[in-house]
């Protein structure tokens, strides 16, 4: 049996960089999301660029998981 270690390594490379990058992905979403509830419990004007950076975040890691599940199930392809 043979083993391409730098295959290897760049798979396992490629889904460290995506899994963190996800996550961080969705705590940058979900800081965003708590600053908008923050200033509406403080009765302030909520920042637009908080209410859009949440929204892109949240859209990113969708967009993120659908491709994995289309990576994953055949029929799809």
């Amino acid at each position: 049996m043979h083993i391409d270690w730098s295959s290897l390594g760049q798979v396992a490379l490629a889904s460290l960089i995506f899994g963190v990058g996800l996550a961080v992905l969705f705590a940058f979403g979900v800081s965003a999301m708590s600053r908008r509830a923050v200033a509406i419990d403080a009765k302030r004007q909520p920042s637009v660029v908080d209410t859009g950076v949440a929204a892109l975040c949240f859209a990113g890691c969708l967009a993120a998981v659908l491709y994995g599940l289309y990576l994953i199930i055949p029929q799809f392809h």
